[in-house]
């Protein structure tokens, strides 16, 4: 007979992100040490669609106010999805295992967890699971400022729309760089990055993941964040989204997934490109430092973009002295159809990897 930690992993893998099983069985490993038994029982029987506690308890049998009692704890543990109706109503979900309960894991981590997540499974399990995904989860979204006027930009692939359709505002630390922290391996860049809008915002500030901050905040956090070479990172539709990420080559699971694990099935690129005028090149180097995708190499004094890794996030752009880097966009033909919101990209993910989404 399986364990409940056994039916939980297959009870994930459902989701059109998966979790797979792997030979080495971390995957079973990382749930027993996040959820004790009776959590991933409760846990098993949630659904990927949010429920009223009164539904819940109704379907397994239980008393509503001490199962509420019961998820509202397992939600602030990162171990489930919670969301605040109108009026104070509260509803739960199962929720996946990225993006989800491993990202809610952030003020749990140890090493323990960190080496079973990012340096077994992640080779492991996550790999077989993104190699197998036909539609990109997240998206690149290019450093706006430096996208020339005369050039056609969609709201989705602005910044700014973060701010400006949003109504609370919370920062966190980068759980990416945070994990290299505690293996020992420190990062320059700034921990404190990853952003929350709306009831995102709200949700991460309950749970004592973020901090509130204001929208001038924010903004000056955006600014600081390319100024220091990190790419704006996001869910892959045209909705709105709860986050986004602020991520280094060396740290980020994401941007890792494309340079180490050659898995080009986890982040969609911007619809820009750079070009680089060789003529008003020095070879100063600078691009090459702030390319995190290693796109730009210097050949014969100078520098030239390899198109198939550049990833079009326009940090090379504005810190070139020469200004001999431009953001182009890309023809119409290569510009993929996005999602239209989260439900919508959802679905599209399901559909390619031939998963039925919801499921019971």
């Amino acid at each position: 007979m399986k364990t409940v930690y056994e039916q939980l992993q297959e009870r994930l893998d459902k989701f059109p992100q998966g979790y797979p099983k792997t030979e080495s069985g971390v995957e079973i490993k990382i749930l027993e040490k996040i959820f004790k038994p009776d959590e991933a029982e409760l846990a098993l029987h949630l659904r990927p669609n949010m429920e009223p506690v009164s539904a819940i308890a109704k379907r397994l049998n239980r008393d509503a106010k001490e199962l509420g009692d019961k998820l509202y704890a397992m939600s602030r543990k990162g171990q489930i999805l919670r969301f605040r109706a109108p009026g104070d109503n509260l509803y739960y979900a199962l929720a996946p295992f990225v993006i989800g309960i491993w990202e809610f894991q952030l003020n749990n981590l140890d090493k323990e967890l960190v080496d079973m997540v990012m340096h077994s499974y992640y080779y492991e399990g996550m790999k077989k699971g993104w190699d197998a995904n036909t539609v990109q989860m997240t998206r690149v979204i290019t450093v706006e400022k430096n996208i020339p006027s005369d050039l056609v930009i969609h709201p989705y692939e602005r910044v700014s729309r973060f701010l400006e359709t949003s109504d609370r505002f919370a920062v966190a630390e980068c759980l990416c760089r945070k994990e290299s922290k505690i293996s020992g391996r420190n990062c320059s860049k700034m921990l404190e990055a990853c952003m929350t809008f709306g009831v995102g915002a709200a949700y991460s500030i309950e749970n004592g993941m973020a901090r509130e901050i204001t929208k001038e905040e924010a903004r000056s956090i955006l600014i600081k964040a390319e100024e220091d070479g990190l790419v704006h990172c996001s869910y892959n539709h045209a909705g709105f989204s709860p986050f986004i990420c602020n991520c280094c080559g060396c740290c980020c699971g994401i941007l890792r997934s494309l340079s180490e694990l050659k898995t080009p099935n986890m982040l969609a690129k911007s619809n820009f490109y750079v070009e680089i005028d060789g003529s008003a090149c020095t070879g100063c180097e600078v691009c090459l430092d702030r390319c995190q995708m290693k796109a730009i190499e210097i050949e014969d004094d100078h520098a030239v973009v390899s198109l198939e890794r550049c990833i079009g996030c326009g940090l090379c752009v504005s810190t070139c002295p020469g200004e001999a880097i431009q953001l182009k966009r890309k023809g119409e033909s290569e510009i993929p159809v996005i999602a239209a919101d989260q439900h919508e990209l959802i679905q599209w993910m399901a559909k390619g990897v031939g998963k039925p989404y919801p499921f019971e």
